[in-house]
């Protein structure tokens, strides 16, 4: 390609420290190493937030918990990030009380809800835990792609129907709800209900979030005879073991379970436009016809605007006639006096009969 070079390729290549220090990045990944596991003994956990948004439950974490078998995700809300240690623990003792046989925690090293407590407890159990490398959370792709997941799907469904951010809660858990109704490309024989529980799944019943609604009154909701029995709310979740909906009552501003609800299929689902009403003190002088000039003479119904000294004059005869009114009333008002008064006839007062 030039002239004048000559490279010998068999000399040996120093490495160059300032190249190095200029140069030097983080390493690619390679495959992971797919392992066979069994249902529960490996779980992938991961905590999400602060959010400044406190949800409608007070919650401003979440943490999800990943089955490595089956995909299946649990998701648990958190009021603080101390009581993440007291959730994975509730999780693992429910695994072990299903049978299953829990061996591995896999988390971000800098997991600070890792208190001692948790520690002494999953090492009682044989529970052992699995650290990514400092600074590489990536490390634990399983959580943290499905905290993506999540995160985008919640964020669609508050956008699309535009409900209050506190909402973002049951947003969460509708979305892991349907996740785990569906396929999954790290288990395509199955969806990941089928294998966490061993048989399939109804999606008979799934319905888009926030769907209208309605909700038989019960209880102490219940209305008089002749109002309707029904009140339309927004649909939010799932409840499967009561085999509910939950709702959101925006009167109440609170998330309820109920049972006896129905779905309508409506001809126009569009709402109603809202009636706009015209602000106080806005009196329509943007309202006026502006070809009006002095010349044109009124309408019929029409005030004619006076000058001065006529409007000096029709105020003194309105405030003459207002007193000469107010002075009839107060005369009509006042109770005529009798002549003869019989001192043995009873009081004439308002409210209380003569004759019993």
């Amino acid at each position: 390609m030039v002239e004048g070079l000559h490279v010998d390729m068999r000399s040996l290549r120093p490495d160059c420290v300032a190249c190095t220090e200029a140069k030097h990045s983080k390493k690619p990944y390679g495959l992971a190493e797919k392992k066979e596991t069994k249902l529960g003994q490996l779980t992938h956990v991961d905590l999400w937030g602060k959010y400044k948004t406190t949800s409608i439950h007070g919650s401003q974490y979440y943490l999800i918990l990943i089955d490595d078998t089956s995909q299946y995700v649990t998701v648990d809300f958190l009021k603080k990030k101390s009581q993440a240690g007291e959730k994975i623990t509730e999780y693992m003792t429910h695994q072990i009380a299903m049978g299953r046989s829990p061996c591995t925690i896999k988390m971000d090293r800098g997991s600070k809800f890792v208190n001692d407590e948790l520690k002494r407890w999953c090492h009682s159990q044989g529970i052992r835990f699995q650290m990514t490398a400092p600074y590489l959370p990536s490390q634990n792709g399983v959580a943290e792609r499905m905290n993506r997941t999540l995160g985008e799907l919640a964020r669609a469904m508050l956008t699309a129907s535009k409900l209050p951010q506190f909402l973002w809660e049951p947003a969460i858990a509708h979305a892991a709800y349907i996740r785990n109704h569906l396929y999954t490309s790290a288990r395509p024989e199955k969806t990941p209900y089928e294998a966490w529980n061993g048989k399939k799944p109804s999606v008979t019943h799934l319905q888009e979030f926030s769907t209208p609604i309605w909700i038989l009154s019960q209880g102490q909701n219940v209305q008089r005879k002749m109002l309707p029995k029904l009140q339309r709310r927004v649909l939010v979740g799932y409840d499967d073991g009561s085999k509910s909906v939950k709702f959101y009552n925006a009167s109440m501003r609170n998330i309820l379970t109920l049972r006896n609800y129905k779905l309508l299929t409506l001809t126009d689902p569009a709402p109603p436009e809202e009636v706009t009403i015209e602000p106080p003190g806005d009196k329509g002088e943007d309202k006026l016809p502006k070809n009006k000039g002095e010349d044109v003479p009124p309408s019929e119904g029409e005030d004619v605007p006076l000058s001065e000294g006529e409007e000096g004059e029709l105020t003194r005869k309105n405030a003459q006639t207002g007193a000469e009114h107010l002075s009839e009333k107060t005369n009509a008002r006042k109770r005529p006096v009798d002549s003869d008064i019989d001192p043995q006839e009873p009081r004439r007062t308002r409210g209380i009969k003569k004759d019993y």
